[in-house]
């Protein structure tokens, strides 16, 4: 007695006999191609998530920006003279680690007084030339 397999291919046996797969397995060195696009795709992989991180370790306090803690010590020393209110600091350097830029940003900015008090705290407390401070007024 003789038994004859009646059931249906599976995809299995659909994909191994295709011809998109025969002409694959024509292609030369495609173990090779194959495991560049994989590497490919990693390094993809990997520089969208490093470049999340680094977003995430750059932007900190409410307003997506955080100050380190000179920027930090300079905002707290300013923020008790005598009407500027709230104070944010930033404090740019250049390749030999000195100071090219300062910005503050305070809520009592737009009085002139007020205004000058910081030019003079910050060029005093830093060791800056007037030139590179930059002094605006807080929304």
């Amino acid at each position: 007695m003789e038994v004859h397999d009646e059931r249906k291919p599976d995809v299995f046996e659909k994909i191994k006999g295709s011809a998109l797969l025969k002409k694959i397995k024509g292609i030369k060195n495609i173990r090779l191609i194959a495991a560049i696009f994989i590497i490919a795709v990693a390094l993809l992989i990997y520089s969208s998530v490093a470049t999340n991180n680094a977003v995430r370790d750059t932007s900190g306090t409410e307003s997506g920006s955080s100050m380190d803690s000179e920027e930090s010590r300079l905002a707290s020393v300013l923020e008790g003279l005598e009407g500027v209110g709230r104070v944010e600091t930033m404090i740019t350097r250049g390749e030999n680690d000195e100071i090219v830029g300062v910005i503050v940003i305070a809520e009592g900015a737009e009085d002139i007084g007020v205004r000058l008090r910081l030019l003079s705290a910050v060029t005093t407390a830093m060791g800056v030339d007037k030139q590179i401070v930059n002094v605006y007024t807080m929304k």
